[in-house]
């Protein structure tokens, strides 16, 4: 027979075990980034303002508002996130004991055929087998209660580990959900703006318009007095014709993007937020501030997520090692069993406490398969954060350098306009002095739109790359 002392001694030993944990820790990996981006100067990493809140706009800083409070995919992003963090508390409570009752009642006839002589005395009745009052068949109820106990030790971390894990994936879907927002905050600031240069480019298209509608009714006026053809006039028409095809394309454009919009700030398509005849402003186009690189690993939703999936993939090696090591459960029961209610008292109880120890002997290759597959995944985890990290360098020199490029073109086109709004101001004094005729103003005038239009597509252009800018360094 085995002493318990000697099983006490054995079960303190494990016990003692229980502080043990297996499998290699984790330490954050180091980003491989230059030490400043090219061409730019020292800024702060992260303003205390939203980004969007650089372009100076009222109307924009709103419909951001909604969406961050109202957009469909963010509300989803962040029930993904609340289920994480269920089911990383749901894993701490496995290494917590468990506590259970239960009250059972039950209806039973048992066949007394062949067990006579054993339950005979049990039911009441004569041991003699062969006595004619022993019943072929006994009923008698069953009434049970107990309360049962268990609390499985975790000798070599398997627990830890998995809680680490289930940790790890809530800061993932932290990190998703932080993406998730931002990717809704570019595409709101994003159609926004493009649709803010489609309603002023219909504006411009409306001044062409009332330009081509002069050219045609001065060149009509001159067939009249034979100075000009019929070629000139059928030419000036299927100039207008074109223009007001341009029109329906904007508009349908314009309609195109201002549902877009409504969706995005979580409204139906039905509800648009906006309204065409609000004064346009340009974007304030402050020059870029990409602070230092090492920041971004602490920016970008995407290298977050990555460094807590390579977490969770290093804490699931050790849970895997620990299943090749034995585990303790150590359980309890008291309990109340009875014939009668009548009986129900302390002298029908039923204990028991005590181990489990479970040792694994041979699965067949399974553990260890299961070890090299998390190693797998470590590795994979590993090579998607370098990726990634990559992929976000990348992101932001390209976003960096087509900044600046569209600076220098807005510029150009700056110049252009400016210099052709003299030009119409000085050929339009000719035309008031009466030195010239109608034709080479409206001429000029066409210029000086067609300058306007290439300016605002400029500063649109301007105002999308930094858009990707903020993206690139995560918001």
């Amino acid at each position: 027979m085995i002493d318990r002392r000697t099983v006490g001694a054995g079960l303190a030993a494990l016990l003692l075990l229980g502080g043990c944990t297996v499998g290699p820790d984790f330490h954050p990996p180091l980003a491989d980034l230059p030490a400043r981006w090219p061409g730019s100067v020292a800024a702060p990493a992260q303003p205390d303002a939203p980004w969007w809140r650089s372009f100076g706009d009222p109307l924009l800083d709103r419909l951001e508002d909604e969406a961050r409070a109202a957009n469909l995919d963010l509300r989803i992003a962040e029930e993904r996130l609340v289920a994480a963090r269920i089911a990383r508390d749901a894993k701490h409570a496995d290494s917590l004991p468990q506590v259970g009752a239960q009250l059972g009642y039950s209806r039973n006839r048992i066949g007394t055929a062949g067990l006579a002589g054993v339950l005979a005395p049990l039911l009441g009745q004569s041991p003699n087998a062969a006595d004619a009052t022993i019943p072929k068949g006994y009923a008698f109820d069953l009434y049970q209660t107990d309360i049962s106990a268990s609390w499985a030790i975790d000798l070599w971390g398997k627990t830890r580990r998995e809680v680490e894990a289930a940790t790890a994936g809530a800061a993932q879907a932290d990190a998703a959900t932080r993406g998730a927002r931002l990717s809704v905050e570019a595409a709101v600031a994003q159609t926004y703006w493009q649709w803010r240069g489609l309603v002023e480019e219909r504006r411009l298209a409306l001044r062409e318009q009332a330009l081509g509608d002069r050219t045609l009714a001065i060149a009509t006026a001159l067939q009249t007095r034979g100075l000009a053809t019929g070629i000139d006039v059928r030419a000036a028409d299927r100039e207008r014709r074109a223009r007001q095809d341009a029109l329906l394309t904007l508009d349908a454009d314009i309609a195109r993007t201002a549902r877009a919009l409504t969706v995005l700030v979580g409204r139906n398509p039905d509800t648009p937020p906006l309204d065409a005849t609000d004064r346009f402003a340009m974007p304030m186009l402050a020059a870029p501030a990409p602070g230092i690189p090492s920041d971004l690993a602490r920016r970008r939703p995407d290298i977050l997520a990555a460094e807590a999936a390579l977490h969770a993939a290093t804490a699931a090696i050790g849970a895997a090692q620990a299943d090749f090591y034995p585990s303790l459960n150590l359980s309890g029961l008291f309990g109340i069993d009875v014939l009668n209610l009548a009986d129900f008292g302390w002298d029908a109880r039923t204990t028991g406490v005590g181990p489990v120890l479970s040792i694994p002997i041979f699965a067949g290759g399974r553990l260890q398969r299961q070890l090299s597959l998390r190693r797998s995944e470590e590795r994979r985890a590993a090579l998607t954060y370098q990726k990634t990290v990559r992929d976000a360098w990348r992101e932001v020199d390209d976003a960096l350098a087509m900044v600046r490029t569209l600076d220098r073109r807005r510029v150009l086109a700056t110049i252009d306009s400016l210099a052709q709004t003299q030009t119409v101001a000085a050929i339009e004094a000719r035309y008031r002095r009466g030195d010239i005729a109608a034709g080479p103003l409206i001429e000029a005038q066409a210029a000086q739109t067609a300058a306007e239009r290439a300016l605002l597509r400029q500063t649109i252009a301007g105002a999308l790359a930094r858009i990707q800018l903020h993206v690139a360094l995560g918001g």
